[in-house]
């Protein structure tokens, strides 16, 4: 710590004495656009002088600092594999609710799947088992236990769930039916239904005043999270149901929604929904 510190004064120190070096210079051109007394001029370059031998120590300081960027880049990269090592408890210790899994470079931590690309210092957030990212962040920049920490408090946060996410299926599911000419108890697709879910959660003043900022978001992976955290799937006598996605309808992400069936992350893919008459 001492070293770093005389490093630090010694830079402050030669920063300062370069200000001052070319406040004398300046200083210099304004004297003799005066034409001052020559003696004046004598006194500023002297100045100049004892301020630019301060600065020929540069070499000197140069050296003492690349050794040590040397020695603590050797460190940091010693912490850095003992920190790979141990991320995964680490990481458990700062999540203690949420059960982590798995080997680098990926890791489930409950509903979400970290990528870990080392060489670049990044992590990938995905959701589920790398359905849909979420977001991209650098390990030099962020904590990763609050970017999970932040994410799950949005999801909570946002959407609907129990009877309100009953009423907006059960009336973009009929919406959907007219678009399709389908009869009531007949599928739609996450496709179809998707966009009436968005829009009928629009307020009075977006359609009014249709801007970004009167626009309330609503993603599909808000809508897998309101889907999981909704036990009781019925609404006014009906209940709704999903129908699991095939191989073949698992290909292009907008056909079909991945849903947690548990916190541990596990969950099924679902192509569409349905109402029925509740018995």
């Amino acid at each position: 710590m001492e070293r770093i510190k005389d490093l630090s004064k010694q830079w402050q120190q030669m920063g300062m004495a370069c200000q001052r070096l070319s406040a004398n210079l300046k200083n210099y051109l304004k004297t003799i656009e005066k034409q001052a007394n020559p003696f004046v001029l004598e006194g500023i370059i002297k100045e100049a002088q004892k301020e630019y031998h301060k600065i020929k120590k540069i070499n000197e300081t140069l050296e003492l600092s690349q050794n040590f960027f040397q020695q603590a880049k050797g460190e940091i990269n010693r912490q850095i594999e003992a920190y790979r090592t141990r991320l995964g408890s680490i990481l458990a210790t700062q999540l203690p609710d949420i059960k982590i899994e798995g080997q680098l470079p990926k890791l489930k931590v409950g509903l979400l799947t970290l990528e870990f690309i080392f060489g670049k210092n990044e992590v990938k957030v995905w959701y589920g088992p790398q359905y849909e990212m979420l977001t991209k962040v650098n390990l030099t920049k962020v904590d990763l236990a609050t970017v999970v920490k932040d994410i799950y408090a949005r999801l909570e946060k946002n959407g609907q769930k129990g009877e309100a996410l009953g009423a907006l299926l059960w009336e973009a599911y009929k919406k959907s039916l007219l678009q399709t000419g389908k009869s009531m108890g007949m599928p739609v697709s996450f496709r179809t239904l998707f966009p009436y879910l968005v829009w009928l959660q629009q307020k009075k003043d977006f359609w009014l005043h249709p801007r970004r900022v009167t626009f309330k978001e609503y993603s599909r992976v808000q809508l897998s999270f309101d889907l999981f955290r909704t036990p009781q799937r019925h609404y006014q006598g009906h209940e709704f149901r999903l129908m699991v996605a095939s191989r073949e309808q698992t290909k292009n992400k907008a056909d079909f929604l991945w849903v947690p069936s548990n916190w541990q992350g596990e969950g099924y893919c679902f192509t569409a929904i349905y109402f029925k008459n509740k018995i």
